[in-house]
């Protein structure tokens, strides 16, 4: 996720805060310090509202972390490798490597976050309790009532059936179960989380027009989200469905141009971007492949530079983002393709470059594919 910053590992999982949830995080506190706790606790000083506020805040985002990680830890128990759990505006994501093969996987996975919710809801009650009978000081007892009761919330909201919240999840599985096709049941579980979606969004602009700005303002907010994701979603499973069982090397382009990374720049320009019209090549070092140089990064040069500088001076080095195997599937390539700003990667068997998969090598194959079908 773009804008983040990776805080740590848990269990070989990457943990990253995106920026997005320094703001929630930061309104959360605020909310508790200026109107829960001054309504709820009026004889509290104000630095202890604002102590405690920025406590709860903490332990309430430690609750989404192992919310997520419990969806992680079920997953790579069942062989689905995660590669990172992101936090951001609207609690956490599990980026799990591939979707589940199985409908009872994605139960267990799914209702994995919630269950966890519910646990950490009864422990942070009980402790309420507990310091209550025993007579401890409110300062104690009123965070943990709080996370009790914000936990069972995010339990709940949660166990909502509506794709991709976990009860979507859970929803999607059980019809997947029943009638033995993933598409049939991704599509059920999307509409109506894009349902759902538009139900926050009119729940919202209410709110907004009835004077509770700031809590309609956020529905509608929570709307917009769930109703780009739930399409998201479906749009990912028909492209999955689309590719499944294709290869790389039925879609890539195996003429390759490349260029030599000791050439003046100003001949690259005149020779490959102006005569081939393309807006990347890649760059060798004989026939060892260095990486890529695109219209971007020559945007950075000079004119006068252009005559003194090399290829390999503005070449983007070779990495796991711009790279995929021949055998690879078409989704591990889209992944790499969105994310590393080039539109494109490199095709290689071991080290030697074989071909280039574009966007537009993987968008033909669509357009065709859809013809035939139709």
């Amino acid at each position: 996720m773009k804008n983040s910053i990776v805080i740590g590992k848990i269990k070989g999982i990457e943990i990253e805060i995106n920026i997005s949830w320094l703001a929630i995080f930061g309104l959360i506190t605020f909310m508790l310090a200026t109107t829960y706790f001054p309504q709820t606790y009026p004889n509290w000083s104000k630095s202890l509202m604002w102590g405690i506020s920025l406590i709860i805040s903490l332990l309430f985002f430690s609750s989404l972390l192992a919310h997520e990680l419990s969806h992680s830890i079920v997953s790579k128990s069942l062989g689905l490798d995660v590669k990172k759990i992101s936090l951001f505006i609207l609690g956490g994501i599990a980026q799990i490597e591939k979707e589940p093969e199985k409908a009872s996987d994605e139960f267990k996975i799914a209702i994995a976050g919630p269950t966890m919710s519910v646990f950490l809801s009864i422990v942070f009650g009980a402790l309420a309790r507990i310091f209550t009978n025993y007579g401890f000081s409110e300062v104690l007892i009123a965070p943990v009532f709080y996370l009790s009761q914000v936990n069972l919330i995010v339990a709940i909201f949660n166990m909502i059936p509506a794709f991709p919240l976990d009860g979507g999840r859970v929803l999607r599985s059980i019809i997947w179960y029943i009638k033995g096709d993933v598409s049939v049941a991704t599509k059920v579980a999307s509409f109506l989380g894009i349902v759902f979606a538009y139900i926050l969004i009119f729940l919202g602009v209410l709110g907004v027009l009835s004077g509770n700005t700031i809590n309609g303002i956020w529905l509608v907010f929570i709307g917009w989200f769930l109703n780009q994701q739930s399409k998201g979603s479906y749009q990912s499973m028909v492209m999955t469905n689309i590719f499944e069982g294709v290869k790389l090397r039925q879609i890539m382009s195996k003429e390759a141009i490349s260029v030599q990374n000791d050439i003046l720049i100003e001949q690259v320009i005149e020779d490959y971007f102006y005569k081939y019209n393309f807006v990347s090549f890649p760059v060798l070092e004989g026939s060892t492949v260095k990486g890529m140089i695109t219209l971007d990064t020559l945007k950075t040069i000079t004119k006068e530079e252009r005559k003194s500088k090399l290829a390999s001076d503005i070449t983007i080095p070779l990495s796991e983002n711009l790279r995929v195997s021949e055998t690879d599937s078409v989704s591990n390539a889209m992944d790499k393709i969105f994310s590393n700003s080039i539109g494109r990667v490199l095709v290689m068997d071991g080290d030697e470059l074989v071909g280039i998969v574009s966007r537009s090598d993987i968008l033909k194959y669509i357009k065709i594919n859809s013809q035939l079908k139709r």
